[in-house]
């Protein structure tokens, strides 16, 4: 007989939640039964797409409700902490999005919080799922060290301007309530991608990098967001020797491009994160005899960007039915909001900062 679906209630009807509605009519084994948010027309136009008729103004009052199971939380950072931890007392499992919380200090709170609550799931939407296929075949790699030792990581992520007319909601440039712009975008993302790919040897320990605000770029776009960073440079230095080059940036004249690249003593790879199909998913790198390379590129399907956008609550599902840790775990999310902070700290000092245990 098949078990019973995981009831979820929605907190936040914004962009992001709209995009996930599918996985909870999807028929796998998650379901929404409540939607909370203080805008009432967002909530009743959520709720209408993942046929729920349960809607709360107050998240409290969806937390008081003895039919959900597990939350989802989509809000403005700045609210994670709050709802996480009120969830969890209130006996629910979470899913958070991303940016999982505002700083390492507020992680390490939620780890208390869930100790007093073991059985309880705590799931950051995450970016392992992301290229699915071909993230698995260069973690693979890399545990079985068909590179050799591995001394060098690149992740370089360039993106263009946005759309003409494309307006951001205010509390994106409030670093109080953000964080701050690209690092806590999309930087979650990379460093989660980072450190499931890496494995053991993503242990980083020293940062040193550099940060500044999106370029203005014309009046009918995007007004330039003056309060948070819009590119990013940053050398991670980790346990081992092995150091990470990581860098995005957002707005500027000139192309979009992405590569990851992993180098090793014996063998290199060529990779990438987002969906870009007119990239090979990755290339081998290896000299033969010793003056030719040979590039090999290993077949693999393209990544699906809809189903890792919703994988997250299929992955938060399975982890409570099979009472596992999730793949992404609160210890994880500790190291990348460690990496955050320092590069943060380092780009304002100047100098090399070591990441907090």
């Amino acid at each position: 007989m098949a078990e019973p679906p995981l009831r979820y209630g929605i907190i936040g009807a914004g962009v992001i939640a709209n995009y996930m509605a599918r996985v909870f009519t999807e028929g796998r084994g998650s379901v929404a039964v409540a939607v909370s948010d203080v805008n009432p027309e967002a909530a009743r136009k959520l709720a209408d797409l993942v046929a729920v008729k349960k809607i709360y103004p107050d998240y409290h009052q969806l937390l008081a409700d003895p039919e959900v199971d597990a939350v989802y939380i989509a809000t403005p950072p700045f609210l994670h902490k709050p709802m996480t931890i009120a969830a969890l007392r209130a006996g629910k499992h979470v899913l958070c999005e991303k940016p999982f919380m505002l700083n390492q200090a507020e992680v390490r709170e939620v780890i208390a919080a869930q100790k007093t609550v073991p059985h309880l799931k705590v799931l950051c939407a995450s970016s392992r799922y992301h290229g699915a296929g071909i993230a698995l075949k260069a973690r693979a790699m890399v545990a079985n060290r068909e590179l050799g030792e591995l001394y060098h990581v690149s992740y370089t992520q360039v993106t263009g301007a946005p759309k003409p007319g494309t307006t951001l909601p205010s509390w994106r440039n409030d670093p109080a309530k953000n964080g701050g712009g690209m690092t806590y975008d999309w930087g979650p993302y990379d460093l989660d991608w980072l450190s499931w790919v890496l494995g053991d040897l993503f242990r980083p320990r020293v940062v040193f990098g550099t940060m500044g605000n999106y370029f203005p770029l014309t009046p009918e776009r995007v007004p330039p967001c003056l309060g948070v960073d819009g590119h990013y440079c940053a050398q991670l230095i980790c346990e081992g020797g092995l150091t990470i080059l990581w860098e995005r940036r957002a707005a500027e004249h000139g192309p979009s491009r992405h590569t990851i690249e992993l180098r090793g003593k014996k063998g290199g790879l060529d990779t990438y994160f987002m969906p870009m199909p007119e990239k090979p998913g990755l290339q081998h790198y290896a000299y033969v005899g010793t003056d030719e390379l040979k590039t090999t590129v290993l077949p693999d399907a393209p990544p699906n960007w809809d189903d890792a956008i919703v994988h997250p609550i299929r992955e938060l599902t399975a982890a409570i039915r099979e009472n596992r840790a999730p793949s992404n775990t609160l210890e994880d999310n500790r190291r990348i909001h460690g990496v955050i902070d320092a590069l943060l700290t380092s780009a304002r000092t100047q100098q090399a900062v070591r990441i907090a245990d």
